[in-house]
This record gives structure tokens, C-alpha cells and sequence, in this order.
């Protein structure tokens, strides 16, 4: 195996020819929701990847697919500014696309969804799990961080996703709260 974990003290220790997603990705800031081209990717592994993240979270009601709304894109903006993840990513991709070859005879993007769902359970069954799962929390991250998912997930369901972040109104201190407290005597002493 390519890459594994063992424990050590309790904690999962990584140990392989290439680092652990989870620890690299932070120090990659790459923002969620803006516009941008690809970098790293070429056509073709553009097209699979942007063919995969849809296939991982699919167009539901008045939201688009991951792919439309530029999740392929985020990652490969995440890989560009973190050198260490691209092995990961351009195998894992030149894997799908070898198995979609092999088992729909053609390429990864041109099956349907079906297919496609089929293709990325065998790699995550047989293939990198761990790049599956990185490429999967980078879909996740890009599509549930986006604006436009996340307005729509407020109008239908109330959450408030930039709530925790932004905050919202509060009604105005009333100081005369205070009060009381200001009319006790000192509680220290003064050395």
C-alpha cells in the first residue's frame, strides 16, 4: 500500500512516500465561490475531475452539481498552491481514468452518472482510498462553502451557514445591568 497509518501513542502517525492532505492543506488559502481556470490540470484530467465532483454531489432541485459550481477547479487550485498533494491527485485521476477504459470502455467524463458512481466506488474499493477521501473533502469544502449553496440552504432550510462566522443582530446592552456590580466594594487589596 502506497500510503499508511499505524497508531502510535494513541494517535494515527503517516507514514509513506508522500504527506498526509489533512496537515498539507494548511497552508493553502484558496477561496471558495471565485471564478478561476484550471492550472495544474490539463483538458482531459480537468474534464475527469470536473466529471467526478459532480458525480459526488449531484444537481439537486435549484442547486447545481459540484462541477458546476467549480469544485474541480478549487481543488486544483489547492494542489497548485500545495505541490506535495499533485502526485496524489494526478494518480488517483489516471487511475479512474484507466478503470473507466477498461471496465465502459471510454473516458470517465462521457459516462453517465450511473457508470460513473460504479467506477468511483471500485477506485475508492480497490484504488487510493486516501485520495478519494482527500478529493472528496475538497468537493465538500468547495460546494458547501459557496455562496450560492449556502443562500440556497438558507432559503430552504433556514440555516444560517456564515452564522457562527458573521454573527447576527443583537438587541443593545442595557448598562444598567451593571449596576450592582459597580456599587460593590473592591474585591482585592492593593500591595
Amino acid at each position: 500500500m502506497a500510503y499508511d497509518r499505524k497508531q502510535e501513542g494513541g494517535h494515527k502517525v503517516a507514514q509513506a512516500n508522500r504527506p498526509d492532505y489533512r496537515l498539507e492543506v494548511g497552508r493553502a488559502e484558496v477561496p471558495v465561490g471565485e471564478p478561476r481556470a484550471f492550472a495544474v490540470l490539463d483538458a482531459a484530467r480537468a474534464a475527469t475531475l470536473t466529471a467526478w465532483v459532480a458525480t459526488l454531489i449531484p444537481a439537486d432541485g435549484d442547486r447545481p452539481d459540484a462541477g458546476a459550481l467549480g469544485a474541480a477547479e478549487y481543488i486544483d487550485a489547492t494542489v497548485s498552491k500545495v505541490p506535495s498533494l499533485r502526485p496524489a491527485l494526478l494518480t488517483a485521476l489516471d487511475l479512474v481514468e484507466r478503470i473507466a477504459q477498461t471496465k465502459a470502455h471510454k473516458a470517465f467524463a462521457e459516462c453517465s452518472t450511473d457508470e460513473r458512481e460504479l467506477l468511483l466506488r471500485e477506485f475508492q474499493r480497490d484504488g487510493d482510498a486516501d485520495s478519494f477521501q482527500m478529493i472528496s473533502d475538497f468537493t465538500y469544502e468547495a460546494y458547501y462553502g459557496h455562496p450560492d449553496v449556502l443562500a440556497s440552504l438558507e432559503a430552504t432550510t433556514g440555516w444560517k451557514g456564515l452564522g457562527p462566522m458573521k454573527g447576527g443582530p443583537m438587541k443593545p446592552f442595557d448598562p444598567s445591568l451593571l449596576a450592582r456590580v459597580k456599587a460593590l466594594p473592591p474585591r482585592w487589596r492593593k500591595v
